[in-house]
């Protein structure tokens, strides 16, 4: 994945509205135990699937640390959903604990982000 990685300021609020990266690889599974359960065939879901989202979150991961990042977080690490193409595909947003820099992982560019 060719990623676009933002450092940003310290974010300090609202990282309760959005969906941690935890939940959205629970709902992933539980929706891929379901299709499989009803369909025999795990593979017949839409979208992103559990293992491709886990690699793109580690992908993200490697991308923000040659940028910068420490490795830690201060908060849970949380998903965006970018709108590419005729889908969407997951970004991520984490803020490090040593100094609360906030950083955007997107898989397309966001201009209003740099500075």
């Amino acid at each position: 994945m060719n990623w676009f990685v933002y450092q940003l300021d310290p974010i300090d609020f609202n990282w309760e509205h959005l969906p941690t990266v935890e939940s959205v690889a629970i709902s992933l599974a539980s929706q891929e135990a379901k299709t499989f359960i009803h369909y025999g065939n795990a593979d017949s879901t839409a979208g992103v699937t559990y293992r491709e989202f886990t690699a793109l979150w580690a992908s993200a991961k490697d991308a923000a640390g040659s940028k910068g990042w420490d490795g830690d977080f201060r908060v849970a690490p949380s998903v965006l959903w970018i709108p590419v193409e005729d889908s969407f595909s997951p970004g991520f947003v984490f803020k490090q604990d040593n100094n609360g820099t906030t950083f955007v992982v997107s898989p397309a560019p966001l201009p209003h982000l740099e500075y």
